[in-house]
């Protein structure tokens, strides 16, 4: 079986080693942070549509794709703690090591998308057939006092 080719990276090495905090020396590393890289564009690329990502890769995505690469660059191993006297350290959960995607990261992505995160789903009417359906609909204020009902006729057959 053929292996599809990894796609390329929605940041670069160069836009990378910019950020704060990054230092990639030698070959192994620079394999490693592109390989990151990639990892977080292929997050990224799960959340957005294609067409959002062409022809030009928007600031936002570039800026989170980074923030995610620059994670595994500077903590591979996912350290949480380390002390010195008396030796010890502490691995981080599942989340915290390689690439992953933060709550902001996913909002800022919502965002460039321009999606809110809010989905309609639709409910059976759960009245009895012969109930009448109710004339007024309940509404809430911004904060979630209940506010005047909204009238309700049902449409003629």
């Amino acid at each position: 079986m053929t292996q599809a080719a990894e796609p390329e990276p929605l940041a670069t090495l160069t836009q990378l080693k910019a950020r704060p905090g990054v230092t990639i020396t030698g070959p192994d590393a620079e394999a490693r942070a592109l390989t990151a890289l990639v990892d977080a564009s292929n997050l990224v690329r799960a959340e957005l549509p294609p067409d959002l990502l062409s022809p030009t890769v928007p600031p936002a995505v570039v800026t989170v794709v980074c923030q995610a690469a620059r994670r595994a660059v500077r903590n591979p191993e996912g350290y949480q703690s380390e002390t010195a006297g008396q030796y010890t350290y502490r691995y981080g959960d599942d989340t915290t090591t390689g690439v992953y995607l933060t709550d902001a990261e996913h909002k800022v992505l919502r965002r460039v998308g321009r999606r809110s995160g809010l989905r309609s789903v639709r409910t059976p009417y759960a009245a009895e057939p012969d109930n009448a359906p109710p004339r007024t609909l309940p509404v809430l204020n911004p904060d979630g006092q209940l506010a005047e009902p909204f009238p309700w006729d049902e449409p003629p057959l």
